[in-house]
């Protein structure tokens, strides 16, 4: 199958050549925090089809985005990783991240874990007062630390050193106690989370997440 192009020498359209067909630019999604192997990429996105993704793999492969590599052990398998340039499109899906928070979303549709670890890049609101925290939020079997500070936000997956806090829990519970309201500790009594750690900075960290006036989180 032919790669479709828009013939049209502007870069943004050059740009949806390659990552404007259908899935494409959320496979990049998926990967902006580290390599996946296939059937984690179909776990992020399972309305995809295997012979779909597949084919746009192969497509970013031959665009100079996505690369297979062999991860090591104790799992040596193949999977995808974002080339460096591949990697240069994350402010671009941070923005389309802010930008769609302000629109409704379907009841009860999903969100990947990554597609919610963007979110918390796009949404999050710094203050001077800010407090500095590190932070392991365990989700189903991904693990991601996330810094604050007033100065930004960073996420990484896996686990790389010493953190203040440890959050368990479900994409859908962690989103309600960013934008829904929810309390945390209210969350901890029902047994919807699991705090290891400083609770208060757990508090605050949830505090610092929203969505700009007039704007709701679909």
């Amino acid at each position: 199958m032919t790669q479709r192009t828009y013939q049209d020498a502007c870069g943004a359209a050059r740009t949806m050549d390659i990552v404007g067909e259908r899935w494409a630019l959320l496979i990049v999604r998926e990967l902006v925090f580290g390599p996946k192997r296939f059937g984690d990429l179909r776990a992020g996105l399972p309305k995809a089809s295997q012979n779909v993704l597949s084919q746009r793999l192969r497509e970013l492969e031959q665009s100079g985005i996505v690369r297979r590599v062999q991860l090591g052990p104790p799992a040596s398998v193949h999977a995808y990783e974002l080339t460096e340039r591949g990697q240069q499109l994350e402010p671009t899906l941070i923005e389309l991240s802010r930008w769609g928070a302000g629109l409704p979303a379907e009841p009860d549709v999903e969100m990947s874990t990554d597609a919610f670890m963007l979110l918390l890049k796009a949404l999050y609101r710094p203050t001077t007062s800010a407090p500095v925290a590190r932070l392991r939020l365990q989700v189903g079997t991904d693990t991601f630390e996330v810094g604050v500070s007033p100065k930004g936000i960073s996420v990484a997956r896996g686990r790389s050193g010493q953190v203040d806090v440890t959050v368990t829990g479900t994409v859908r519970v962690l989103r309600e106690l960013m934008f829904g309201g929810t309390p945390l500790r209210s969350a901890v009594s029902a047994g919807e989370i699991e705090v290891q750690g400083d609770t208060g900075a757990a508090e605050r960290f949830f505090l610092l997440f929203g969505a700009a006036p007039g704007e709701w989180i679909g």
